[in-house]
């Protein structure tokens, strides 16, 4: 913490005076000297979305960054909760202006390098204990291999079903679909029987994704996977083709009302309602916990996106970093801003993140202590070597056209294939920015 300063007095008098004010000082200036201590602190402005992926992770958000400032009191943390939406626009802004928040949540990879401008490559910062105990690192680098976001959080794309409405559809309600066929074999049975197979809400778009990244994870091989990361794929490939037209096979198993819907947060309120037998989820562990409860533990079932004909892997999940965390470049100190990344990083405070907001840690050595089943499923399958994302070889804005267009595209009122073509056009277009 910084000290304050202090002068020699000039003369004996200046000296009995400064002599006679301790006694002073000591009773009545100990708390202005503690407001001046506590003013002098540097502050570290973050602007992060996390906060806002779940209802009551704003008390977490809180011990985390008072967790920090108690280990490096020089410091205070000015924490700005931003929308996952309005964050992209805000770091734009913050980029051409030249100031703004010293660290800030985006997603690794190409994400990431799409802000290359206003960010600093951090892979001299880590360190190999870092390398070590930090997962999905090497899908953090982006094209030409610089790291401007280190992966915070893991998510893994899983179904859950209500296993009482699969048995009403005369399904083995302990036995879900582990292939693509099956899947859609059950959707029709249960479509058969009155039953909405898919709790779901296209006009935010994102559930479109949700369905595609696991998708394509397993139809890149992957050479196919590293030309992608590397910004050498185009999105018009066929991969891309295979899976939006499979995407758009899905639209008879959802509600008749689902095209108006938002996956946040209408998909999982009807499926928590019983009105539908799915849902997929990416997941906050949370939710997996606000399903149990709503329709009751031995009724939720939990499975993996289905695996597809082609698929170029053995089983595995799509599992990725759920955010990550950026310095920008006109930060004066990087070492606070560092050190604040290392504490989020670090295996205490990942544990606070699951025990207290049920984020899945990114630190290998971080503890997920659990007794209930459907979690440990997850996590188990989470760490599975073979498990991989393609979804961080997406900018983020390239994205932003299919969610424009996903309701129009499985009500069938836009194409996929000029849906495709207009993300590929702007992907090109934002290449030079992306790879420098």
């Amino acid at each position: 913490m910084p000290t304050l300063r202090t002068t020699r007095p000039k003369s004996r008098t200046l000296a009995l005076v400064a002599t006679a004010c301790v006694l002073f000082v000591a009773v009545c200036g100990g708390a202005a000297s503690q407001a001046s201590a506590r003013s002098h602190k540097q502050t570290i402005v973050v602007w992060q979305f996390w906060s806002g992926f779940a209802v009551g992770l704003q008390p977490l958000q809180k011990k985390l960054d008072a967790e920090f400032e108690a280990r490096y009191p020089q410091y205070t943390v000015n924490d700005v909760p931003i929308s996952f939406t309005q964050m992209g626009t805000k770091l734009t802004a913050a980029i051409a202006a030249g100031s703004g928040p010293n660290i800030v949540s985006v997603f690794p990879g190409v994400a990431g390098a799409a802000y290359r401008n206003g960010l600093i490559p951090l892979q001299s910062y880590i360190t190999p204990s870092d390398r070590k105990n930090w997962r999905l690192l090497n899908e953090a680098a982006g094209p030409g291999g610089d790291i401007l976001s280190i992966p915070w959080t893991e998510y893994g794309y899983f179904v859950y079903y209500n296993k009482k409405l699969f048995a009403k559809a005369g399904l083995n309600p302990n036995a879900p679909p582990t292939t693509w066929q099956a899947f859609l074999k059950d959707c029709r049975a249960l479509k058969a029987h009155g039953i909405t197979a898919i709790s779901g809400g296209f006009k935010d778009g994102y559930e479109w994704e949700w369905w595609a990244y696991p998708r394509l994870d397993q139809l890149m091989s992957p050479s196919v996977t590293k030309q992608w990361l590397a910004y050498n794929y185009p999105i018009t490939s066929s991969p891309f083709q295979t899976v939006w037209s499979d995407i758009k096979g899905l639209a008879p198993f959802y509600a008749k009302d689902a095209f108006g819907l938002t996956l946040y947060n209408d998909a999982y309120t009807n499926f928590y309602a019983g009105k539908a037998a799915m849902v997929l989820d990416a997941p906050l562990v949370s939710n997996v916990v606000a399903a149990q409860k709503a329709l009751g533990t031995a009724n939720l079932g939990v499975f993996p996106v289905p695996r597809l004909p082609g698929s170029r892997y053995a089983p595995f999940v799509d599992a990725g970093p759920n955010s990550g965390w950026g310095i920008t470049k006109w930060t004066s100190d990087k070492t606070g801003a560092w050190n604040y990344i290392k504490w989020m990083e670090s295996k205490q405070a990942q544990e606070l993140a699951w025990s207290m907001g049920r984020l899945i840690p990114n630190n290998a050595q971080a503890a997920t202590p659990t007794n209930n089943a459907a979690i440990r499923s997850i996590l188990t399958a989470i760490k599975n070597p073979v498990s991989h994302t393609v979804y961080v070889g997406f900018p983020v804005s390239v994205l932003a056209i299919n969610e424009r267009y996903a309701g129009e595209m499985i009500t069938g009122k836009a194409s996929t294939d000029s849906v495709l073509k207009m993300m590929e056009q702007l992907r090109v277009t934002l290449k030079p920015k992306i790879t420098g």
